[in-house]
């Protein structure tokens, strides 16, 4: 049986668009895209980098209210998958790395260090925001 060379098989596969944010470049979310990761989609990083970014967004008032979603669990869960891209994408990763850096700064100034916190959580998820 005859075999299909691979640049045949890339034809016959319709290309997909990358879905870009703020901060995630056109380089970036496609290297998102062939990690064939649905978890990491550049879309779902995208989502991520979008409401990680309005949760920083958020005023200092609103992040330290009790029983806050927005530090407590929108926050924490959208930075999970930040840091799951930025592990796998390596060089690949810089400008999302540089986006991050500056959010992370916003966030740790808005918020403080939870002393009670489980010392096993990742450290966005041990600012203590009430």
């Amino acid at each position: 049986m005859p075999r299909r060379s691979p640049g045949r098989l890339r034809a016959a596969t319709p290309p997909t668009r990358a879905t870009t944010a703020r901060g995630l470049p056109g380089r970036t979310a496609h290297a998102l895209d062939r990690l064939d990761n649905p978890h990491l989609s550049s879309a779902e990083v995208a989502d991520a980098l979008r409401e990680w970014a309005e949760v920083v967004g958020q005023p200092q008032r609103v992040l330290s209210a009790p029983y806050n979603d927005w530090a407590e669990f929108i926050g924490p869960s959208a930075r999970a998958v930040l840091e799951d891209a930025v592990q796998v994408l390596g060089r690949a990763g810089r400008p999302l790395r540089a986006e991050l850096a500056r959010l992370d700064a916003d966030f740790e100034r808005k918020t403080s260090h939870n002393p009670f916190a489980d010392p096993l959580r990742p450290w966005w998820a041990r600012r203590w925001c009430h």
